[in-house]
């Protein structure tokens, strides 16, 4: 069977997951910044809600079309998120996309974000838009996620326990009150500990975070606070094929003779205020993170870092009134700044020798636009634009090799229109052209092949896309197709070279194009039966100079499937992923094989007057695939290969507090 039959009769069978996914609810959606239910957005997005841990989050992720999410098992190097391709050159943790929570940007300037932070237990809404970006969020807006903590007026209390295979140890004590007629207060602390599946690939982590909304007089104050402390977290490495097969577990040599981990501690301060201004609404946010990262790499010149990042930003939106007659629209102005202070200095095998380097990098960013949507009969039409003005410059403290002080601009404008027909209450037609653009990061312009300073040779990437789909909804039934194009000029991808064989470096090449198809579709077959099933079929492929190939690292067919029964206290859930064949490498000649895995939960929940306690147990890769959590792209030597692990089980035990 060809594997896009096989993805059709995935499609069919309509199966997954349980009330988290898709819901039949109207929607109204954050993310676009200027608001709208889900079927009256001419713009490609899905949401979902109650997540409720880390795997939840990896799950959902999986099942949206067009989202591929890798390295979920090394914390050292966190996890890989792309959507229909942008952001699949990450080393670690994600580029090319922008995340936020409660409306908190959590992606700086220069494009770079994490997730292990987030309050992952405390999340009650997330969406995602996998349409380019770029006129609502500006630089690296392939594509966007937001999550949402929900706090309702509702008082309660849990505590959270799991345990695992591997040696995972997880807690959380979560909590939501109201302080009085006006302020709200949503909390949690967590700790993690897990052993790894592989030989040197522990990790320990604990956060905390606090939301305190007051709302008075028609004015929303809201302030928030996280904090996250991992004190280790060991990278195993990637490993050859050979090695692979021979034993999946073990860790590459060289990270284990140079200790290979890195060390995070990163805080979030943040105000936000919004207020009735000129008949509509305006909108505050400062927000401030310092974050502190050392590093271990595998390699000794320059394989001990130090990073000492401050970002900080402030933005203005003003909503003109929803009653308008030609319209609504979003104007805003933007601020953000990031300063590294970056410090390398040798490995000497676990130990710091030598300083090689020491400098200030800083990105800041500041950006203006403006969005507007009218109905006219049955169509809606949405246009926006943005001006991007990014400055990057490089202060050189470490001055025996030369002076390497240097700046570089980068500015550009990003507009869209989209345009969406609906028949009837049920049926929604949409066209949305949208365009972008992806500064390269400072730590991509840092690891110069050349030398000390920013590499030159590193350019934006600068993309125009269009989708084209059809979205149908009735008491029982949800279904979207999306057909997608998008071009990138100056498509930017990591290699490594001989030299420095476990180094990355950055470059562009030449142009890519993406094209393809999405469907999502979600059966409510009866009070105790939900089924989801998705799909993509598609196309990722570039040219330099003479040379064409696929963009390695992404998979051009994918499908998820499942099924959840609920009824009285229990449930079951079984759900699955298909992955497509891919490639490593930017010469298209290592293959990844194509696999299936699948996840079965089941829980039970005991009530009493005053709690409920859910005790659950969830089976990963029931199916017992061998498969490979990790691709590390163009890697030297053909160390490509990160195992993903066997079949593990999760228990969990939740009590909540009425």
């Amino acid at each position: 069977m060809s594997r896009s039959l096989l993805l059709i009769v995935l499609l069919g069978s309509v199966l997954v997951t349980a009330q988290d996914t898709l819901s039949l609810q109207e929607v109204v959606l954050k993310a676009p910044l200027l608001l709208a239910a889900e079927t009256t957005l001419p713009l490609t997005a899905r949401t979902w809600s109650a997540n409720g841990n880390t795997r939840s989050i990896e799950k959902q992720l999986s099942s949206v079309p067009g989202v591929w999410l890798t390295n979920s098992t090394n914390a050292a190097q966190d996890y890989r998120i792309s959507i229909r391709g942008f952001g699949s050159r990450a080393a670690f943790g994600i580029r090319g996309i922008r995340i936020s929570l409660d409306g908190i940007p959590q992606t700086t300037p220069d494009g770079q974000s994490q997730i292990d932070h987030l309050p992952l237990q405390l999340i009650r809404h997330s969406e995602v838009i996998r349409s380019p970006a770029g006129s609502r969020y500006g630089n690296a807006a392939g594509g966007v996620i937001a999550f949402s903590t929900q706090n309702t007026i509702k008082n309660k209390a849990s505590v959270g326990l799991q345990t695992g295979s591997y040696g995972l140890r997880y807690t959380d004590i979560s909590f939501q009150q109201g302080l009085s007629t006006h302020g709200q207060v949503i909390g949690s602390v967590s700790y993690q500990k897990h052993n790894g599946y592989r030989e040197h690939a522990g990790f320990e982590n604990k956060s905390g975070f606090i939301n305190y909304t007051f709302r008075k007089n028609n004015i929303t104050n809201t302030l928030l606070l996280l904090h996250f402390d991992s004190p280790y977290a060991l990278d195993p490495g990637g490993l050859t094929l050979e090695e692979a097969k021979e034993n999946r577990t073990q860790a590459r040599e060289k990270n284990l003779n140079y200790d290979a981990q890195e060390s995070v501690r990163k805080s979030q301060l943040a105000w936000k205020v919004k207020a009735p201004w000129k008949k509509g609404s305006m909108e505050a946010i400062l927000h401030y993170s310092p974050r502190e990262y050392t590093g271990k790499l595998p390699f000794e010149s320059g394989g001990d870092i130090d990073l000492d990042r401050d970002f900080y930003g402030a933005s203005f939106i003003y909503n003109s009134p929803a009653e308008n007659k030609m319209g609504k629209g979003v104007f805003g102005i933007d601020f953000q700044q990031q300063a590294d202070h970056r410090r390398r200095f040798a490995n000497h095998e676990g130990l710091r020798g030598s300083q090689s380097m020491n400098q200030i990098e800083g990105f800041s960013a500041v950006s203006g636009f403006g969005l507007w949507a009218f109905s006219l009969g049955k169509f809606t039409a949405d246009f926006g634009l943005r001006f991007d003005r990014n400055l990057v410059t490089l202060k050189d403290q470490f001055l025996s090799d030369g002076n390497q002080d240097s700046d570089r601009k980068f500015q550009q404008w990003s507009p869209h229109v989209g345009l969406l027909l609906q028949p009837n209450i049920n049926t929604s037609l949409f066209a949305s052209f949208g365009t972008g653009f992806e500064a390269p990061a400072l730590s991509e312009l840092s690891t110069n092949p050349y030398g000390a300073g920013f590499n030159p040779e590193v350019n934006p990437m600068r993309v125009n896309s269009l989708d084209i789909g059809v979205r149908k909804k009735n008491r029982t039934l949800q279904v979207e197709a999306v057909l997608f194009y998008a071009k990138a000029i100056d498509e930017i991808v990591r290699y490594e070279i001989e030299e420095f064989p476990n180094q990355n470096f950055f470059q562009n090449l030449g142009e890519s194009k993406r094209y393809g198809l999405e469907i999502d579709c979600a059966f409510f077959a009866t009070k105790t039966h939900r089924f989801v099933a998705g799909m993509t079929l598609a196309s990722y492929r570039f040219k330099n100079r003479e040379t064409h190939g696929k963009l390695p690292g992404v998979p051009s067919s994918t499908g998820h499937f499942g099924w959840h029964w609920q009824q009285n206290s229990w449930e079951v859930s079984v759900d699955g992923r298909y992955v497509g064949n891919y490639f490593a490498d930017n010469d298209n000649q290592t293959l990844i094989d194509e696999y299936g895995v699948a996840h079965v939960k089941l829980s039970k929940t005991i009530h009493t007057s005053r709690s409920a306690t859910s005790i659950g147990v969830m089976v990963f890769n029931a199916t017992n695939t061998s498969y490979y959590d990790n691709i590390r792209i163009n890697a030297f030597g053909n160390r490509y290969y990160e195992p993903a692990p066997e079949a593990n089980i999760l228990i969990s035990l939740k009590t909540t507090f009425n």
